[in-house]
């Protein structure tokens, strides 16, 4: 049973987006991590920093080695295994599915928010139903009143935009398409004041078109 890895952090692996590299006692980990962690080792992290990464082994029957998932705080460890749980639900799956704070993937499932959760990378509504049914009554302890960071008064929240500009980018969009919606929104919208806002209308706005396009 693995508790966490702590050793040096090496980037990305090779031929992988969404796996990095940390270097403990001379041996290179390969841990698969979700795009909320990705982002912020981006942002936060420099190759050859230290870095601890609370981590959790799944095994598969066509695999002869443990594949490592790996998370910043015991929380996220604990809310992927809570989504490994649903049945069909796996840790591939899940990681990729936690492009947005614990908090609001939570707040989504214990209100039984349907769209929200067919919107997130991998999810469908019949995998949305699952997730509802399984974890609506577990989910409490990660709901939490997280407030929307606000734009910081007189610049042009350069920060704000390059975060959702890469996290969109994690979601599969090319960086000019991820550039412009968020150019945009940030122009048209005063209501706009953090990332999760960004995510959330991206979210919206797909779910309109897919909509229009059946």
């Amino acid at each position: 049973m693995y508790a966490y890895v702590r050793g040096t952090y090496k980037g990305h692996a090779p031929d992988s987006d969404e796996a990095v590299i940390v270097e403990c006692a001379g041996i290179g980990y390969e841990v698969i991590v979700p795009p909320i962690v990705d982002q912020e080792l981006s942002v936060n992290y420099s190759v050859e920093s230290e870095l601890i990464l609370f981590v959790s082994a799944q095994s598969g029957r066509d695999q002869p080695w443990p594949t490592l998932f790996g998370f910043l705080t015991p929380q996220q460890k604990a809310f992927w295994h809570l989504l490994v749980s649903v049945p069909r639900v796996g840790g591939r799956l899940a990681s990729r599915a936690m492009v947005a704070p614990i908090e609001n993937i939570a707040e989504a499932i214990q209100q039984a928010n349907r769209a929200y959760l067919d919107g997130l990378p991998g999810v469908t509504l019949d995998g949305a139903d699952k997730i509802i049914a399984s974890l609506r009554k577990k989910v409490a302890p990660f709901v939490q009143a997280a407030p929307s960071r606000p734009l910081p008064r007189g610049n042009p929240a350069d920060e704000l935009r390059a975060d959702a500009v890469a996290l969109l980018m994690q979601m599969g969009l090319k960086r000019p398409d991820a550039l412009r919606q968020v150019n945009e929104l940030l122009a048209s919208r005063e209501d706009i004041t953090s990332v999760q806002d960004i995510i959330t209308e991206h979210f919206r706005t797909q779910r309109a078109r897919t909509g229009a396009e059946a």
